[in-house]
């Protein structure tokens, strides 16, 4: 199909000209990219195909060789609004998680268990694993927890110098991070300058494609390990503080499996 080769000669082009970026980011960034697509948002627009597809470029030559991206794609009709429908969503993830009511006073707003594929450079899919990813709701920000497990979870190549803080509750390493994030269009003339691209390449910054325009932005994400699974917490600008992330992880520690 057309539509098809022109996905895969554009994934192939952007990855010639692009470092590659952490696979956290590419992670994380997938949960965004699934829950603003409902809303036709203004930011960090990625190509649609059905209900929803998001490539994010991402690096890291892993055993089965070099993975340019991650994709996600699911029924948007497959997300549950209702609580009760968790033990429904952690069957089709293939484990259970702590969802609590409200993080940090947000909300609870929807839930899924999404399928993520890493591609290589010539869009064949190298390996894939379930996420669950739940969605909150809280003025200005919007965050969201995603959970895997461990073994399909690395933030290799983030820098420590994007933690802020971290503490520890009950035994368990609670890490923030702030994260200085580029969002550009997928065009050969928009590129970051050489002092950006060095700071990508030091796991400082973050630069994905797929924005309309350039948008310079923060990422924040608190994340943890606990039973073979790795939490995260995450929301891109908003108002919350360090504070409100650790008391976000706290309402999912304090909360029953």
């Amino acid at each position: 199909m057309k539509f098809d080769e022109y996905m895969h000669d554009s994934m192939k082009e952007i990855a010639q000209d692009v470092q590659p970026d952490p696979r956290m980011r590419a992670r994380v960034m997938n949960a965004v990219q699934i829950e603003r697509t409902k809303s036709r948002p203004r930011r960090m627009r990625f190509a649609v195909v059905a209900a929803a597809m998001v490539c994010v470029l991402v690096g890291g030559a892993f055993a089965a060789g070099p993975i340019v991206g991650l994709a996600s794609s699911m029924n948007l009709n497959q997300m549950s609004t209702s609580l009760d429908d968790e033990a429904k969503v952690e069957k089709d993830a293939g484990f259970t998680v702590r969802l609590p009511e409200t993080l940090n006073g947000a909300s609870f707003d929807n839930m899924v268990a999404q399928p993520v594929d890493a591609i290589d450079a010539d869009g064949n899919t190298v390996y894939s694993y379930q996420e669950f990813y739940a969605s909150y709701r809280d003025g200005a920000t919007q965050p969201f927890m995603t959970v895997i497990k461990s073994e399909n979870d690395s933030d290799e190549g983030v820098s420590d110098k994007t933690i802020v803080d971290t503490r520890e509750v009950d035994g368990i390493t609670l890490t923030y991070r702030e994260i200085p994030t580029i969002f550009l269009p997928p065009t050969k003339d928009a590129k970051p300058t050489a002092e950006e691209q060095a700071a990508a390449d030091r796991g400082e910054m973050f630069i994905s494609y797929g924005s309309d325009t350039r948008e310079d932005g923060v990422y924040h994400v608190i994340d943890w390990d606990e039973d073979g699974l790795t939490y995260s917490i995450n929301a891109n600008d908003g108002d919350w503080t360090a504070d409100d992330f650790f008391a976000a992880a706290e309402d999912v520690l304090n909360t029953e499996k």
